[in-house]
């Protein structure tokens, strides 16, 4: 598990959240939300933001499930947040792939359960649900985006039916469900075909590579890769963390 350098934890013990802060967003999710393995949204919150008097604390985590943000949320809700942005799903949905993945993750992530759609609804409504009760902030929920870019993959079915059970638990505590996976299906091309996700993490981890040291863009990776918005299958490229960058900042708006 890699902590972020600017996480909720390292905020706080840098005395937190001072006087000068207009309004302070917390980003919490997983590697997408990090911002290491993948195009980094909160980076471009800060960059539109940060002049306008708001501040952002990254509180993703590579690898993390919704139990894993659940097993968090006491620092998040401890940095007296005005936003708290929830981005969570995809490795609950990738932990789905066959049994090698689900024991890979609840080995590396230390799960109490086996991840199933029916656990993660129950550890999303608990988040939403303390963010509501201990804090006066408002909860942004996003989509979980597509896993591979076939549509009409296995993994993508999965996909639609987690993000149906967010919209169940938005809509029965009346929190907006923002509409990431809309928002990037619309960016593929039509017609095109997209190569098959195998789940092949050493894919993962050449595409990874590739940036960090060939220094070659996220856009440049997933063009590499054949992809459009997805850099390995499972993380985002600059195209689409500008979406979800974008889908924040309209919400931070109205």
């Amino acid at each position: 598990m890699i902590l972020h350098r600017t996480g909720p934890d390292a905020f706080l013990r840098a005395g937190g959240r001072g006087s000068a802060t207009k309004t302070l967003v917390v980003c919490a999710g997983d590697s997408i939300t990090h911002g290491t393995a993948s195009a980094n949204y909160v980076d471009l919150l800060k960059a539109r933001w940060n002049p306008q008097g708001l501040a952002f604390v990254n509180a993703g985590v590579n690898g993390n499930l919704a139990w894993n943000v659940l097993q968090r949320l006491d620092s998040i809700i401890a940095c007296r947040p005005d936003v708290v942005t929830i981005l969570v799903g995809t490795n609950d949905v990738n932990a789905t792939f066959d049994d090698t993945w689900a024991e890979n993750y609840r080995k590396e992530q230390k799960l109490p359960h086996r991840p199933d759609r029916d656990w993660y609804r129950v550890n999303v409504a608990a988040i939403l649900d303390r963010l509501t009760a201990e804090t006066s902030a408002r909860v942004l929920v996003l989509e979980i985006p597509p896993l591979g870019e076939d549509l009409s993959s296995t993994m993508n079915q999965r996909v639609n039916a987690y993000n149906a059970t967010l919209r169940e638990l938005c809509t029965e505590r009346a929190l907006p469900l923002l509409p990431l996976h809309e928002r990037l299906v619309a960016l593929l091309p039509v017609g095109a075909v997209a190569p098959p996700y195998t789940g092949d993490r050493n894919f993962m981890m050449r595409s990874i590579l590739g940036h960090i040291v060939l220094r070659r863009s996220w856009d440049e990776v997933s063009r590499r890769n054949g992809l459009t918005l997805l850099t390995d299958h499972v993380h985002l490229n600059n195209k689409a963390a500008a979406v979800v960058a974008d889908l924040i900042s309209e919400a931070l708006t109205t």
